[in-house]
Formats: C-alpha cells, structure tokens, sequence
C-alpha cells in the first residue's frame, strides 16, 4: 500500500516540469513525509529553479532525517543568501542526540560557512562528545568560525571546557577575545581568574571592559586589586565597568571610588553613585548628596537610589 501512495509523490517531485515539482513540495504534509526517504528530496537541492532547492530544504527540515545533514551543510554555504540563509534554518530543526556526529564530522567542513552552521548546529545539543572537534576548530584559520566554537564550547556541560577555553584569550581576532572573556567568565572557575585579569591590560578597550565586566563574579582580593589599577584606564568605558564590578564586590574602595562622582561624563558618575550605594558606607553620604544638584536628571535619580540603599545599610546594622 506504501509503495502505491509513494509513487505518485516521487513521480511528481522528479517530474520535467518545474510547476510540478513545485507543487508537489508545496503540498506535501506529514502523511506525505511518512511515506519520502531523504533520498527522494535530495535532487531537489541542485533543481534550477531557486524555489524549488528552497522548498526542498524546508522539505528536509519537516522530515528531520539526520541523513540530511551533510547535504543542508553543503548548501549553508551556498552563494545564494537566500539558500545559506534555509539551509541554517533546518540545521538548527535537527536537535537529537543522534545529529551529533553529522554535525560534528560538519566542522571539518572545506567550506568555513558550513563549519559555523555545523558549529551553531551542535550549540543548542551540549554533547560532550563534540569537544575534541570544537577545540580544533579554536584553531580555524578563519575568525568566525572561531568565534562561533568559543560560543558552542561554553554551551557544553565539561568540566574541562574552561581550561580549553583558555586559549582564545590570546587569540588575534579581538571578537574571539571578547567571546572568551565571557566564556571563560561564566564558569567562574578559580583558576581562570589569573588569564582574565590579565586581559585587563589587553590592548582592545572593548577585551579590556568585557574583562573588568565579568571580573564582578570573581570576589577574590586579586580581582580588586586588578579593578582598582583598571581605574586608570584611559577610555571611560572600561573605568565605567571597573567601577561597577567594584561596587558589585561591596569592595572597600569607596575613597578610590568618590573621585569619580566629578567625572565629565554622566554615565561615569552614576556608575560612581550606584557603586558606593551598593558598599554601603555611610561616610560617602555628603559627597553623594552632592550630586542631587546634578545638571544630569539620570545623575539625580542615581544618586537617590544610592543614598536609598545607604539607609538601609544604616538600618540593617543599627
């Protein structure tokens, strides 16, 4: 009975006429699915009319045959923006376990367009067994692609992943940097702490605030001393962040810290502001109250809020 009902749909999807094969994927549903193997679909990826190889993609996602994998990776790197851009779509549909090692032979990929889809595939399934080929791909010639295997590794759930990591903290491209600070940071492993306070002195300011960002879930008194010599940076951004992380800290630094309650720039003294509120120390009220005259109303209401968490600092110990 299956090979009947089959028939009609394969003849039509390999039929000479364009019309017909476009019709036939576009109405194809799941009863229609059941009875189609990757293999009657496959051709249409290579059809000449452009929507034909699109509706054959969508075609291979509804029917989540992992044996498409290798096919949809081909075209994810497609010249066609259109097509790379479906092919991706469907990658991202096949999420068993089993679509792990297609995906993971993926990053092997000729192609570097077709590495970062099988990479991006295998972020959102976390298989361990996916680490010895993304640690390779750190070492991609191509950034992108590199930058995508740092977002993957830190998906996956191994408690090696940080230590991996480690090493595209010093890579060139500074996007890889800026990715690892974050990987790296999210794990909040002792021992990685040494490698992101050295990405302090990194000379792309946006490593360097990345750095003094997630250094917050470090209370260590190494972190502190980094983020008071971070103080000094000279783009505002980064003493902006070091100046947040402190006050996330409760470090004791508020007299480092009241100096930048004059910053010229607004968002530095509110930084300032929130970060003594959130110390607590009852002797920076003066200087803070200072700032209710602020010409800045983001300023003023800062300056509220941290006065507001003064008193219930004062409340809590009395």
């Amino acid at each position: 009975m299956n090979q009947i009902n089959h028939f009609p749909i394969q003849k039509n999807l390999l039929s000479e006429d364009a019309e017909t094969r476009r019709l036939a994927l576009t109405k194809l549903n799941n009863n229609d699915l059941e009875l189609l193997e990757v293999e009657d679909i496959l051709p249409l990826l290579f059809d000449e009319e452009i929507t034909i190889r699109r509706l054959a993609i969508h075609a291979l996602a509804e029917l989540n045959d992992i044996a498409a994998i290798p096919a949809l990776l081909d075209i994810s790197a497609d010249s066609d923006a259109e097509l790379s851009t479906a092919a991706r779509a469907a990658l991202l549909e096949f999420r068993t376990r089993d679509a792990a090692d297609p995906f993971i032979a993926g990053v092997a990929h000729p192609s570097p367009e077709a590495r970062k889809a099988a990479i991006v595939s295998l972020r959102g399934l976390r298989n361990s067994r996916a680490v010895p080929a993304l640690r390779k791909a750190l070492e991609d010639p191509v950034p992108a692609v590199r930058r995508e295997a740092v977002l993957t590794l830190a998906r996956v759930p191994n408690p090696g992943v940080p230590t991996i990591l480690i090493s595209s903290l010093h890579d060139s491209d500074e996007e890889v940097r800026r990715r690892a600070v974050t990987a790296v940071g999210s794990f909040h492993a002792a021992e990685t702490l040494s490698h992101l306070v050295r990405r302090l002195r990194d000379h792309s300011w946006k490593v360097r605030r990345d750095s003094a960002t997630i250094l917050a879930h470090f209370p260590h008194p190494a972190t502190i001393r980094a983020l008071r010599r971070a103080l000094l940076d000279e783009q505002p951004e980064v003493i902006r962040a070091a100046i947040a992380s402190l006050g996330a800290l409760h470090a004791p630094v508020g007299s480092k810290l009241v100096y930048f309650l004059n910053h010229e720039l607004p968002e530095v003294r509110m930084a300032a502001a929130n970060a003594l509120g959130k110390i607590g120390d009852p002797a920076f009220r003066f200087r803070l109250s200072m700032l209710l005259d602020d010409q800045n109303p983001d300023v003023v209401k800062t300056a509220l809020h941290a006065l507001a968490l003064l008193d219930e600092t004062e409340l809590k110990a009395a």
